[in-house]
């Protein structure tokens, strides 16, 4: 039985509708999708052991990556090192040295496939979902272990840092693939045992170890960011009381703290990049949002002190729509996917707010209406 967390069923169900229709606007983003599924059948799986030096402890199934702001320096006594410049991004940290571009490859990959399953209901594309997902979680040559311990590092230090955390929140993309390849048969109950555990190892590592709880105890949107996984985890380990615990909770930790009752963000809007800081915050609310749905919580009307998502949403949404208003240092362009897909889910958990939504969504670049984004949360068709 097909189970989604992030995905709504509805949303896709419209779009395989739609692309029945001959000549739907659909059928561009279709085509992209399924060329891109195309490619990645041909190249082999991703895996953490792939990378040429292992993490510190020698291991190469533990994950590894470097800390976005850290450089090599020279030190005054002689020789190198390195140091941490706040703002300033080593493009180092997204070469394959490291494991972060890695993830974000496999995750991507797992929700390309999976889709393109669903849109076709050819095997092929369900199979190599499911390589990839016994590569990186379960074959014991290939498999990561459920761990960051040298995630965001810093080259001379033995341990990471809580930021890492960030670097999983695409894993949702897997567990939703296994949703979207369930009736495919290419996974079976020993597979999916596998998986729960290793996700429920992880969320235990993410609250009970050091550098997770750092992650959890970030104001910012690695905060919220660290909910929304966990959230997420406990409900694909069966664990509604645990995801609902954490959700409870995150409304006053994270919503009264973050939002003004304007919707501003205090805490992004003193980032080095306003913009991308505030986005992804309001984007890991909206995934809280979706998730407590399953749970029985509304958390789309919540008003805590005062301070709700749909506030920051709307507080943002001028710049979405006019990016060359956004008065701080950071460009909104950077962040067109993001916004695409932040507005498709906000499209559909604030109806009333349908008009507003879907024309900044129709105003975007004609490029991105042909995105996978589009099938994965096609909007009501009654609206368009």
């Amino acid at each position: 039985m097909m189970k989604l967390y992030t995905l709504d069923i509805a949303c896709l169900e419209r779009a395989r509708r739609a692309l029945a229709r001959p000549g739907h606007r659909l059928g561009s983003a279709r085509e992209l999708l399924l060329s891109e599924a195309d490619r990645l059948c041909r190249t082999p799986p991703e895996s953490v052991v792939s990378k040429p030096t292992p993490a510190p402890g020698g291991d190469a199934h533990d994950y590894l990556s470097l800390a976005p702001d850290a450089w090599p320096t020279l030190r005054r006594t002689g020789g190198s090192g390195w140091q941490q410049r706040d703002g300033n991004l080593n493009p180092a940290a997204q070469r394959d040295d490291y494991d972060a571009a890695r993830l974000a490859r496999m995750t991507d990959r797992c929700l390309t496939l999976g889709a393109a399953w669903y849109f076709t209901g050819q095997r092929v594309y369900a199979q190599a979902a499911a390589e990839q997902i016994r590569c990186w979680f379960i074959d014991p040559e290939t498999r990561m272990r459920p761990h960051l311990n040298y995630a965001h590092s810093v080259p001379g230090d033995l341990a990471g840092q809580g930021s890492g955390l960030y670097e999983t929140a695409s894993l949702w993309k897997v567990i939703d693939s296994l949703g979207l390849i369930a009736t495919s048969g290419m996974m079976d109950a020993e597979d999916l045992a596998a998986l729960r555990l290793w996700f429920g190892t992880f969320s235990d590592w993410m609250f009970n170890s050091a550098s997770g709880f750092e992650g959890y105890v970030w104001h910012d949107w690695r905060g919220t960011s660290h909910d929304a996984q966990r959230t997420l985890y406990r409900l694909f380990c069966g664990d509604s009381a645990g995801a609902a615990n954490v959700i409870r909770h995150g409304l006053t930790l994270r919503l009264a703290a973050q939002f003004d009752r304007e919707g501003r963000q205090a805490a992004a809007l003193d980032s080095d990049r306003p913009f991308s800081a505030s986005l992804r915050n309001l984007e890991a609310h909206l995934l809280l949002n979706r998730y407590a749905e399953q749970v029985d919580i509304d958390r789309w009307n919540r008003v805590c002190s005062g301070r709700r998502v749909r506030a920051g949403l709307e507080y943002l949404l001028p710049f979405m729509r006019e990016p060359d208003l956004w008065p701080w240092r950071d460009r909104v362009s950077d962040e067109q996917t993001r916004v695409q897909r932040v507005l498709l889910q906000a499209l559909r958990g604030y109806a009333t707010s349908g008009a507003v939504l879907r024309e900044a969504l129709l105003g975007m670049p004609e490029e991105m209406q042909a995105r996978r984004e589009w099938l994965l949360w096609y909007p009501d068709e009654r609206e368009n």
